[in-house]
């Protein structure tokens, strides 16, 4: 039987979740990369919005990267569309609010054949 009360939502129990658990933070914040690595950007935005409530919410988060509220709170949001440069600094700021550090590491996808470069094409020394 579950403790939450009555008509909290889904996103209100992760959020509190992610504010009891840096791990459970941690692993938001890994999910939203992949996913905007795989070109789910919806996904990634919900994700970091979730970390960002339940975390230093959105008035701490625009003094650290010095963008508006209320900038902050569009970029997320359902029909938002954050710039790069935007999302790595909220990313930054997560990771040092939360005491992760992200890393990324290349895999080889399975079912691909690796591609090998053509002889006389290696990149000249600058």
């Amino acid at each position: 039987m579950s403790n939450a009360p009555v008509g909290r939502s889904f996103d209100e129990m992760v959020q509190a979740r992610v504010g009891r658990e840096t791990a459970f933070a941690e692993a938001l914040l890994q999910m939203a990369v992949q996913e905007m690595l795989a070109g789910d950007l919806d996904v990634a935005r919900s994700l970091i919005r979730d970390v960002i409530k339940g975390s230093i919410g959105y008035a701490e988060l625009s003094q650290r990267t010095g963008t508006p509220e209320k900038s902050l709170v569009r970029m997320f949001g359902p029909s938002g569309n954050p710039t790069a440069a935007n999302i790595f600094s909220v990313l930054a700021q997560l990771q040092r609010a939360n005491g992760v550090s992200l890393q990324v590491k290349s895999v080889r996808a399975q079912g691909m054949p690796s591609v090998k470069p053509k002889a006389g094409s290696a990149r000249r020394a600058a």
